[in-house]
């Protein structure tokens, strides 16, 4: 079976890759092939109930490299999983979708068909068009020392296999440090819950091996954070591409759908922004949760994805996709209203949040206060998200050209969160109020000496 095979051009096989169902295509090519579901699951690499979970869409298919294992080994041209363009001979699919804007008076039922051509048609892809979105990891370890990446990822120890309660209760208390900002103390303990972590991966087997993959691409995705935090963004790439391998494994979602956005706050931070984007546009329509009534751990994920999108291509001055991105985003969050997982900080009050930062980073910064007034610290549920707020208002109000209230917001953001002051972001908006010219707002001097700068 190769590229020029009559089942390429069979219309079931190009409506599941036009509809990105790759388990639907996957379990087309396996039944011509006259293989069970064991023979291919061992060529792949996967036992035959994951396999059959892939095929039913229980279980998505949105990694790269895994997409290109199923095409080699199965002899699936490469095109029908968007991993390369059509060659000559090859049954073509659908074009790219032009953008379109939601709403308009279509049939209810129109919705998903619509939101889905206007984020395809936003970033230029389709199901077979995602070029270019995989991050490049080689550029990370080149600039990343052996020594941080020892320390992060192995705790420079062996550490024993653990349960699953205990790995999610190390978990959730690395996630406490990180959202009351207390970055130095987790960087001294993430370490040894990622190694827990791979040790328990490598003798968990069936239902507990996806739980504790899980949960490693959480503590490599809570790593990445930290690295951001920490300023080292190489190494944050890093730790998001082991996240999306961990995760990958899991075949969890919603952790596919939080290693994915930490990747592309990654790639956005050395300068890829369009790629960003189409990651996580990619990777939201992948959860299919433009419609209908998804899970609510599924429809916050789908939502985050898209605020992230948004906030990624403000910061690259694309105005219209910034806009029609936050605004997919806020109806995802009224429509999953006040059901909230607790892995999650989704809501409206999140999409606010992000509408500062994006209109900001337009140049619009009057419309950027307008949306942080109508945010309150004690409607925020931890002391990193009340310092995120602040500092992201405190640039609002510096584009503004209110430095007064610019240092006030900073000032703010040191109360909820002392650690936040070292940041580079902080940090940079303090040498703009230092370097501005005419007279300093009172306390300036004393905010900076806090911030390790005179």
């Amino acid at each position: 079976m190769d590229a020029t095979h009559p089942i390429w051009c069979t219309p079931a096989v190009q409506e599941a890759a036009a509809a990105g169902q790759f388990g639907a295509l996957i379990r087309m090519t396996r039944t011509a092939r006259q293989l069970t579901l064991g023979q291919a699951g061992g060529l792949v690499g996967y036992s035959a109930s994951t396999l059959s979970r892939i095929e039913t869409g229980q279980r998505k298919l949105t990694d790269v490299t895994q997409l290109r294992r199923f095409a080699e080994t199965l002899g699936i041209p490469p095109h029908l999983f968007g991993l390369t363009l059509p060659t000559a001979g090859a049954a073509l699919l659908p074009s790219d979708v032009a953008p379109v804007t939601v709403g308009g008076n279509g049939r209810e039922g129109d919705d998903e068909v619509r939101r889905r051509e206007l984020l395809t048609g936003l970033v230029g892809v389709t199901g077979t068009g995602l070029l270019g979105i995989r991050a490049n990891p080689a550029v990370a370890h080149a600039a990343a020392s052996p020594q941080k990446l020892q320390s992060l990822l192995a705790g420079g120890q062996v550490r024993a296999p653990a349960a699953v309660p205990v790995l999610r209760s190390r978990l959730a208390a690395a996630r406490a440090a990180f959202d009351s900002c207390r970055y130095a103390a987790l960087a001294g303990t993430l370490p040894s819950v990622i190694a827990t972590g791979q040790a328990s991966l490598g003798e968990a087997r069936g239902e507990r091996h996806d739980q504790v993959a899980a949960l490693l691409a959480s503590a490599y995705c809570l790593a990445s954070d930290l690295c951001s935090k920490l300023h080292d963004d190489a190494l944050a790439w890093v730790t998001a591409e082991h996240a999306r391998s961990a995760a990958a494994v899991s075949g969890d979602p919603s952790s596919i759908a939080e290693a994915a956005r930490m990747t592309s706050i990654a790639m956005r931070r050395h300068g890829n922004h369009d790629a960003a984007t189409r990651l996580l546009v990619h990777t939201a329509l992948g959860l299919g949760a433009q419609s209908g009534k998804p899970p609510p751990g599924l429809l916050a994920s789908y939502g985050s994805l898209l605020c992230t999108g948004a906030y990624t291509a403000a910061q690259h001055g694309s105005r219209h996709q910034a806009l029609e991105l936050i605004g997919e985003a806020e109806t995802a969050a009224a429509r999953l209203g006040t059901i909230q997982r607790p892995r999650t900080s989704f809501s409206r009050v999140n999409v606010t949040i992000y509408k500062i930062g994006i209109h900001t980073a337009l140049g619009q910064p009057a419309a950027a206060l307008d949306h942080a007034r109508k945010i309150t610290l004690a409607s925020l549920p931890t002391p990193e998200r009340q310092a995120r707020f602040c500092v992201d208002t405190a640039r609002a109000w510096l584009s503004f050209g209110s430095p007064g209230h610019c240092l006030q917001a900073l000032q703010t953001a040191g109360r909820c969160a002392p650690e936040e002051l070292r940041r580079s972001s902080v940090r940079s908006l303090v040498a703009s109020l230092l370097d501005a010219p005419g007279r300093k707002p009172a306390g300036l001097r004393e905010f900076a000496a806090r911030c390790g700068q005179g």
